[in-house]
């Protein structure tokens, strides 16, 4: 008999993803442990059970799927259809990431980082600015569960933040 991974027709990419998972009224904060075209592995608490529809959110990006299976705090996701992985995995540059990277230029050459003013912030910008923070921090090779776990639920503030932007 065949494992799981060897019936996989498509690779994975590891990653360190913050996403929302949404199954029915349940929205539960989780992290994307590995990604294809196709599905995915999930780390969260609560997850729902196998077989039940869902629908993974990570910023503007939505994939609608069903969970293949679930146990000991993670889940297989199989897409309903096939995502593009780069569009989920890349980070987007904007005015606000690249003030951040000049800021962090600055204290690298141990000068103060402009502060913008505050009439420069929105709620959209600021939920932006926290999702980039998470995601950097994700990257890190220092990484641990328990912060793994807090970035998700920052993330998860990020995202309801955005909603009262609109």
């Amino acid at each position: 008999m065949q494992s799981e991974s060897e019936n996989r027709s498509q690779s994975r990419s590891n990653v360190f993803l913050s996403a929302t998972l949404v199954a029915g009224n349940s929205v539960v904060p989780v992290r994307v442990r590995n990604l294809s075209a196709r599905g995915a592995l999930l780390d969260g608490s609560s997850l729902p059970a196998a077989a039940t529809k869902i629908r993974l959110v990570r910023g503007e990006l939505a994939a609608e799927g069903q969970i293949a299976w679930q146990g000991g705090g993670q889940a297989g996701l199989r897409f309903l259809g096939v995502i593009d992985v780069s569009q989920w995995v890349r980070r987007v540059g904007n005015p606000a990431q690249r003030r951040v990277d000049d800021d962090l230029a600055a204290l690298r050459r141990r000068s103060a980082a402009p502060v913008p003013a505050p009439e420069h912030f929105s709620m959209a910008l600021i939920s932006n600015e926290i999702r980039e923070i998470c995601d950097r921090l994700a990257a890190s090779p220092v990484m641990t569960v328990e912060v793994g776990e807090e970035l998700v639920k920052l993330e998860a503030l990020a995202q309801a933040l955005e909603s009262l932007a609109v």
